[in-house]
């Protein structure tokens, strides 16, 4: 009894190391007070006792806490597949609009297709002779103002008749005034009651129809059109119709306005409108040079007597 009450002098035994998970518990997720965290001060005859290792509810708290603190970042269920859900919506509305406008553009050049052939075999003839004509003209180094001039002469050497028109439009609401120079040639009549058909003729027709920042789309189409229009008024307006309806779609892809000289009026306006037609130089007749006047041959009497004198 005497050895029990004896109260043991020597210092409390030296704590045992903390471990890993009990600091990071006790210094970074566990808020409380300092107050709370320092231990109560030991009795006489008591001895201090660490806290255990956390248990699996504490670690609990432990994640939340964390997490709720911003060392984590939390995503909603619901807002990661809102999220999702629009990111593939944009995707498939962006490719539903391109097959659109794809399908557009392959109607617009399949109908370019069927317009650029030539309706008559008479056309066809012509249009060999225009595309020889101009190829040989801007070989020799002819500019563009004097390559119309240049081909009428040239058609008109070969036996057409063929003649520069000047049209000439006057201003809208919609677009503005403006001329534009082509050929024309004027072919025979099929027949006693019909009339001379009137071809047109322009040596830069794909040119007209350029546009900034074209979409892949419109290249194709522009790719279709004939650099060398020859054909009569109704299939040109069919043509000037798909291919500024071409044009304007390109330019509502790029984000970009469509100028007035590129609206369907003011195209058909180069080629439709009153014109001027000049007329044709007759053709040069060669000058055949007179013969030469010989002298007659001189009479006996202008000789003189012919003998001894």
């Amino acid at each position: 009894m005497r050895a029990a009450a004896q109260i043991d002098p020597s210092p409390a035994a030296a704590a045992p190391p903390k471990s890993r998970l009990k600091r990071l518990f006790e210094r970074q997720v566990l808020r409380v007070s300092p107050a709370e965290r320092l231990p109560s001060v030991p009795g006489a005859g008591e001895k201090y006792e660490f806290p255990s290792e956390p248990s699996s509810l504490c670690l609990d708290g432990m994640v939340r806490s964390f997490l709720e603190d911003g060392g984590g970042v939390v995503v909603e269920k619901g807002a990661a597949t809102r999220c999702c859900n629009c990111f593939h919506a944009g995707d498939a509305s962006d490719d539903e609009d391109a097959a659109a406008e794809a399908a557009a553009a392959s109607d617009i050049a399949e109908t370019i297709k069927g317009l650029v052939q030539c309706a008559s075999l008479r056309e066809r003839n012509l249009l060999a002779d225009v595309s020889a004509l101009v190829e040989r003209h801007r070989a020799s180094g002819a500019s563009k103002r004097d390559l119309l001039r240049l081909l009428a002469d040239s058609l008109c050497a070969a036996g057409h008749d063929a003649a520069v028109c000047l049209s000439r439009w006057d201003k809208s609401s919609s677009h503005p005034a403006g001329d534009h120079t082509y050929l024309d040639v004027l072919l025979p009549a099929g027949s006693d009651r019909s009339e001379r058909d009137r071809i047109l003729v322009d040596v830069d027709f794909r040119a007209a129809f350029e546009v900034a920042r074209p979409t892949k789309a419109y290249r194709a189409v522009l790719q279709r059109l004939p650099s060398v229009f020859v054909g009569k008024e109704d299939r040109l307006r069919l043509l000037v119709a798909a291919a500024a309806d071409g044009a304007r779609a390109s330019l509502k892809k790029r984000g970009l306005h469509l100028p007035p000289w590129r609206k369907p009026e003011y195209m058909r306006a180069k080629w439709l409108s009153p014109y001027d037609r000049e007329t044709p130089p007759p053709p040069r007749r060669r000058r055949l040079k007179p013969p030469p006047v010989s002298s007659p041959p001189a009479t006996p009497s202008e000789v003189g007597p012919v003998g001894p004198a």
